[in-house]
């Protein structure tokens, strides 16, 4: 009877180290080649220990031992999962700051603060959105948000932990913008009746202008609210209206404003908030 005993603790140590064993190699296999994989496999050396101990004591070890040994697996168990959860966490935030890193890299002095769609206003026409982000990290009102595609809003409200995002489908944003390519320089603003097809408008343009379809439209700088260069969307097509005698480019925007699922907001940058004497007020 005790040889069978001993038999069955054998059995079940057994079970128990082999499914430690599977259970740790199966963290360490989605773990591969991380920046934590060293501690990784340092914590995993006392794991094999223990089991080495755990198999080599089959015909000593009492159930006592055998339970401090299975309480200092899960241990190693427990701490394992940690450190993935934790090189998760850093890895999806190092994928976000990537996408910005060009940006940063010819604007040093943009203060960038990478963030996810949480919550989309399903009342608002013009596809604004809530980030996981605010005034903690530097948010504030009027910043621009942009996505790794170009501009895509300004934060109309903002609270500790996250902000509000008014998109630049909106007729609230009121954006200085240039043509890259012939100088020309108009507003950037919404409208209902082009927000849906992910269009915006660029007004206020001169009667002797250059824009042509195909221009790329940039911010200007102008007012201090928008650092210059920023991408917002390419020219469309160009409107005239007979009414006023108004000149106007249909912009199709780099990033769709209705579906993105994360952007960055900036929220410093050199000429921040330096005005021209002259220049109309912007959101």
């Amino acid at each position: 009877m005790r040889n069978g005993r001993r038999k069955k603790n054998r059995d079940f140590r057994a079970l128990v180290i082999t499914l430690v064993i599977i259970a740790f190699l199966g963290i360490l296999s989605r773990v591969g080649n991380s920046p934590v994989s060293s501690g990784i496999n340092a914590a995993s050396k006392g794991l094999f220990k223990l089991t080495a101990s755990a198999a080599a004591s089959n015909d000593s070890a009492s159930p006592e031992e055998l339970r401090e040994q299975l309480e200092a697996l899960r241990k190693e168990n427990a701490e394992l999962r940690k450190q993935l959860a934790d090189y998760t966490d850093i890895k999806d935030e190092n994928e976000k700051l990537w996408k910005y890193y060009n940006l940063k890299k010819e604007n040093p002095s943009y203060e960038i603060a990478p963030a996810n769609v949480i919550r989309r206003d399903v009342n608002d026409d013009f596809y604004s959105f809530t980030l996981d982000v605010g005034t903690s990290v530097g948010v504030h009102v009027n910043a621009p948000v942009i996505s790794e595609n170009g501009l895509v809003g300004w934060v109309c409200q903002a609270d500790a932990v996250s902000c509000r995002v008014k998109t630049i489908l909106s007729p609230d944003t009121k954006a200085s913008v240039c043509d890259k390519q012939s100088k020309d320089s108009g507003i950037l603003s919404g409208s209902v009746t082009l927000c849906d097809q992910n269009l915006t408008s660029m007004s206020k343009l001169a009667e002797n202008h250059s824009i042509k379809k195909g221009d790329m439209i940039v911010t200007s700088g102008t007012g201090g609210v928008y650092p210059s260069g920023l991408l917002i969307g390419e020219v469309q097509s160009i409107e005239f209206n007979k009414y006023d005698a108004s000149r106007s480019a249909i912009i199709k925007p780099y990033e769709d404003v209705r579906t993105i699922t994360s952007a960055a907001v900036i929220t410093d940058f050199d000429a921040k908030g330096k005005v021209v004497p002259g220049d109309e007020k912007k959101k």
